[in-house]
This record gives C-alpha cells, structure tokens and sequence, in this order.
C-alpha cells in the first residue's frame, strides 16, 4: 500500500509541475500512465479523468495520432464511447485546485492527507 501512495504522490506532482510550467507534452505523457495505474487498481472514474485529460493534451500539443490511439485504449479498457470531452470534470477540477502538498511539507506542514481525491 505505501509504494501505491508513494506512486500516487509522484504522478500527482509529475502532472502538476508539467502543466505549471507548460510543458503539455510532459503533462500528456504522465496523464496516461496515472489513468494506467489508475485503472489497474481498479479506480475507474479516476482512470478515465486521467485518460480524458491525456487525450486533451495530446491534442493540445499537435499529436493527433496518439490522442486517438489513447481514446481507442481508454474506449477498450473502460468500455465507453466518448461522445464529447466536455469540460474538465470534478476529479480533475479538483486535482488541479488543490495546494502543491510537496511545498506544505517543505514548510513542516502535513495535512495527514495521502488520497488527494474525494
């Protein structure tokens, strides 16, 4: 369980400093792979928020093929079309409003929260 929340900490502050400092590729890349592991734990509204986000940012950096080939993935994984990406949902509204929880335990703080999500 602790290398799953250590995995959980790493991805989450992967994604978050890729999109601070506008590297939508980076933040692509890590969105995949956190909707991978999240789908192989079994979390599967988190997996596809993480897939749809992926997908958002693939097409956001130009790569068009690859964002298909993650919809073909998430579609066969999750089986569900995608009708429309919409807007960001609340796993994701969430996730990127919360307080970077690296800079809370630099300044001693710790909110005794390992799951950042509701």
């Amino acid at each position: 369980l602790e290398e799953y929340d250590r995995a959980e900490y790493l991805f989450m502050s992967s994604i978050r400093s890729a999109n601070t400092h506008k590297f939508v590729n980076e933040e692509a890349i890590a969105s995949e792979l956190f909707a991978e592991f999240y789908h192989e734990r079994g979390f599967h509204e988190k997996s596809r928020s993480f897939f749809l986000h992926s997908i958002d940012c693939y097409k956001k950096w130009g790569a068009f093929a690859i964002a298909q080939r993650v919809e073909k993935s998430m579609e066969t994984k999750l089986g569900m079309g995608l009708i429309q990406l919409g807007p960001i949902n609340d796993v994701l509204q969430n996730f990127f409003a919360l307080e970077d929880v690296s800079s809370n335990k630099r300044r001693g703080r710790d909110d005794n929260d390992t799951h950042l999500f509701p």
